[in-house]
């Protein structure tokens, strides 16, 4: 008998990225200050490395190189979204800006990045389901 899976639950948080511009000072940083073991991401693993818990069979995170040269490193929170785009169009009325347009991650989902009126920056997801 298989685990039946419970469904994301949206506005939940439910991934953590790092994006930095050294990589490997990062993945040596994050494995010994908690012993988190990393693996390249999807076949083609160009560019972004899950961290690891021991046994566990779900990553703690991601890693991968900031994209925008000059870009201090930084931990970016994603919460699931039941619509990328009409939580985009929310966030702009209230006040906040896209930082990376919406994309789709083969079987992750659809992300986005947004800076809310602060400047703190958050990530949404629609799920693949």
């Amino acid at each position: 008998m298989s685990k039946k899976v419970a469904a994301p639950q949206p506005s939940r948080f439910c991934w953590n990225e790092l994006v930095t511009p050294n990589v490997p000072a990062a993945k040596q940083f994050y494995a010994g200050l908690f012993g988190w073991k990393t693996r390249p991401f999807g076949k083609d693993a160009v560019g972004y490395t899950l961290f690891k818990t021991g046994k566990d069979p779900r990553a703690a995170g991601g890693v991968m190189k900031c994209p925008k040269p000059g870009k201090t490193a930084q931990w970016i929170p994603y919460v699931f979204v039941g619509n990328v785009d009409s939580t985009l169009k929310k966030a702009i009325k209230l006040g906040g800006k896209i930082a990376a347009p919406p994309f789709v991650v083969p079987t992750v989902g659809r992300i986005a990045v947004l800076v809310d009126p602060q400047g703190a920056t958050i990530g949404v997801l629609k799920p693949e389901m």
